[in-house]
């Protein structure tokens, strides 16, 4: 399993999922909260790294958002995700981590629909919008609720 070198910021991460649970009214607002904080960081990550100089200007196709990814994770975690699938995902693109580094070792009961994991979604939603591209995105499973991988589905507005 893939480990994060640093496990204060995944302390960190779970603190600040601990409080949203605590003061908002349901999942789907959790789940909106932590994509909220995914796009302040996707925006200071697309500023401050290299996934500015490695990937295209302008992303025109679901091809170049798989590149996107690809080199956002190597940039975030150091390693590729478990899967990149836009055959399956009918105008999506669908990412799959068997070893998500923001869930290791966390494990919720009766949390069905929670994306432990939506930070991701907002980084990813936030550097698409760098290049030009909205999108929604949201976490379809968490290992964190019992998922065998986190899946996160990029649906791409044109």
């Amino acid at each position: 399993m893939a480990r994060i070198e640093n496990p204060l910021l995944l302390s960190l991460y779970s603190q600040f999922v601990d409080q949203v649970l605590s003061s908002t009214e349901n999942i789907d607002e959790a789940n909106q909260a932590l994509r909220d904080l995914g796009r302040e960081i996707g925006s200071q990550v697309y500023l401050t790294t290299e996934i500015v100089d490695k990937t295209k200007d302008t992303v025109t196709t679901r091809e170049d958002v798989s590149k996107l990814i690809d080199q956002t994770f190597r940039t975030l975690y150091g390693k590729r995700p478990t899967d990149v699938d836009m055959d399956t995902a009918r105008g999506s693109v669908r990412v799959s981590d068997k070893e998500c580094i923001w869930c290791q070792d966390v494990n919720l009961e009766g949390m069905r629909g929670f994306g432990y994991c939506e930070v991701f979604s907002g980084i990813i939603e936030s550097i698409l919008e760098f290049k030009g591209v909205q999108s929604k995105v949201f976490q379809e499973m968490s290992r964190a609720t019992g998922a065998e991988m986190c899946i996160w589905n990029i649906r791409l507005v044109w």
